[in-house]
Formats: C-alpha cells, structure tokens, sequence
C-alpha cells in the first residue's frame, strides 16, 4: 500500500481515537494530494474516504464545514472557467457533486447544474451525466430529460461496458471480483432505473417500457440478465449478494 492509503488509514483511526483534528487534518491532505500519489485511489477518495469524513463530521462539526468548504472552492473554480486541474472541469464537477452527495446536500448539485445550464452549455452537456441523480433527487425531471439524450444508446453503452467487463473476468479467471462485479450489476440496474424514471415522468412510457426491455436483452449472460432481473424486482437485493459473500469469506478464513 501507498502513502496515500497509509494517511486515510491513520485518518480512520485518529478519529476512532477521538483525535478528531488529526484526523480532519489527513483527510484534507487525501483528498488534495491522493491522486498525485497513487491515481489508483480515484474511486476510494470519492467513496469510503468521503463517508468516514462524513462519520468525523457527526462527532466534529468543524470537519462538516471543512468540507462544505472545499465544495463551495470548487464550485467557484468550477463557475470561474477553471479547467487547469488534472481531468478538467468534469471531474472537478465529479468531485462537487461526489460531496453533495456525501453531505446530504444534492439540492446544491442541481442548483450548480443550472447555472451551468444557462452560463456554460457545452459544459452542461459534459457534466450531465454527472448530475441527473441530482436533478431527479430535485425533480426537475424536464431538465434531466433534456440533457439525457437518446435513452437506447445510453443504456447499450451501459449494457457494453458491463458486458465488457464481464467478459474480461471471464477471460482472466479471477474468481475473487465478485464483489466487484456485484457492484457493477448494482450501478447498472440504478443507472437503468433512473433513466426509466425519467422517462415515466415526461410521459414517454413506451420508450420507459423499450429500455426496460433492452437493459436485459442487451446482456450476453444468462446470469447476468439473472442478476440485474433481481435487482429490478427487488432493489436491495444485489447489496444482499454482496454481504452474504462477504460474510462467507469471513467464514472460509
């Protein structure tokens, strides 16, 4: 393991210990300088790094504010023009909207993607992506649809990559990712769901009822399509998969 992952380590157990500023203090340097370090750690920063922020943040408030901080920096960097970071505008908006999310505050997402929408549309559409969880968590179901584009072609460029990334497991023979590829299966079914949400509330059911049918017919695997079906019938149900497998690793070891 990196420096990067030895601070967010000591970061979680400064705050187990009560030595809350400590641990404010090594989650500002991760989330600042990880990437710089170790690029591998992209999804941890904007994940378990941020939820053990948000667990320092219920003990110390300072931390909350502290993070509502570096979120009102970027937007304003963001609004400014300010691309000049590694990734760009996109991840800088990644980024703010990762911690909107982690601080309950989705609200401020939509808002954000407003502005955009009036002050810099092409950014808007690079973003997009990025903030319909927002604007459907808002209800701005209009807007979302706008920028939603052709739902078919969203949904098989999701149904590829999953496909894609099952096949590669399949290849490899690595039979210890399926926690991993359960969590695929997960985004995969949420990202589904939202786009069918979204069309349900503009009123184009049988494009609704047209994706629901493709997000299955799309997938190569039997057991796949089986997965996602499960998913779709029972929310929760992939999450459910994740920890019994868990829990039975804990049992083989």
């Amino acid at each position: 393991m990196g420096q990067a992952h030895d601070v967010l380590e000591r970061a979680r157990a400064a705050r187990l210990e009560g030595r809350h500023e400590d641990a404010l203090r090594d989650h500002l340097w991760f989330h600042e300088n990880a990437l710089a370090v170790e690029p591998g750690m992209a999804g941890v920063r904007l994940s378990f790094a941020l939820r053990d922020w948000i667990y320092l943040a219920e003990k110390f408030p300072l931390a909350r504010r502290a993070l509502q901080g570096l979120r009102d920096r970027d937007t304003a960097r963001l609004l400014e023009g300010d691309g000049s970071r590694s990734g760009g505008a996109r991840d800088l908006f990644r980024d703010i909207a990762a911690i909107n999310g982690a601080l309950g505050e989705e609200r401020a997402t939509h808002e954000l993607f407003e502005r955009l929408d009036l002050q810099a549309p092409a950014l808007a559409q690079q973003c997009a992506d990025l903030a319909l969880p927002a604007l459907a968590a808002a209800e701005d179901f209009a807007l979302a649809r706008r920028y939603l584009g052709d739902p078919a072609a969203r949904v098989a460029n999701l149904a590829a990559n999953l496909n894609g990334y099952t096949e590669e497991l399949v290849r490899s023979g690595n039979t210890s990712s399926a926690p991993a590829l359960l969590s695929f299966v997960l985004n995969y079914a949420k990202e589904v769901r939202l786009v069918v949400e979204i069309l349900h509330r503009q009123g184009e059911e049988e494009s609704a009822a047209q994706v629901s049918r493709a997000a299955l017919e799309e997938l190569k695997s039997d057991a796949l399509r089986d997965a996602v079906q499960r998913e779709f019938d029972t929310p929760g149900a992939t999450i459910a998969a994740m920890v019994a497998h868990a829990r039975a690793n804990v049992t083989e070891h």
